[in-house]
């Protein structure tokens, strides 16, 4: 069955879709049940992590808004070494290479 969703769109916004009898929620059941959706619809396994798709990242730094990001092609092998670092610390790639970013900055000021 193919469907058509700009279809069915423009119908919702027309108000011409009926209602099925006994799918209506309201108060804590549609609460829980939007909550489930979005859980099954994100991969969310808990509310914390749903909280955090669906606002998410926080900014970095004092300014609010997106942080800004820094894109750079690595040889596989240091790849694998920022891999291997921030497994052995428990911590993410981005936070090891935010702190060697830092860190390469601030020697290159001091020289």
């Amino acid at each position: 069955m193919s469907t058509n969703y700009d279809e069915l769109a423009e119908r919702a916004t027309q108000g011409d879709l009926a209602v099925k009898p006994g799918t209506v929620r309201r108060g804590p059941e549609a609460a829980a049940e939007a909550q489930r959706l979005l859980m099954a619809a994100t991969g969310a396994t808990s509310t914390e992590d749903l909280t955090r798709v669906v606002l998410g990242r926080p900014s970095l730094g004092t300014t609010v808004g997106a942080s800004p990001v820094v894109r750079a092609r690595v040889p596989q092998a240091l790849k694998d070494r920022v891999t291997a670092i921030a497994e052995s610390e428990g911590r993410n790639e981005s936070d090891v290479v935010r702190d060697a970013l830092a860190a390469y900055v601030e020697i290159r000021a001091a020289g």
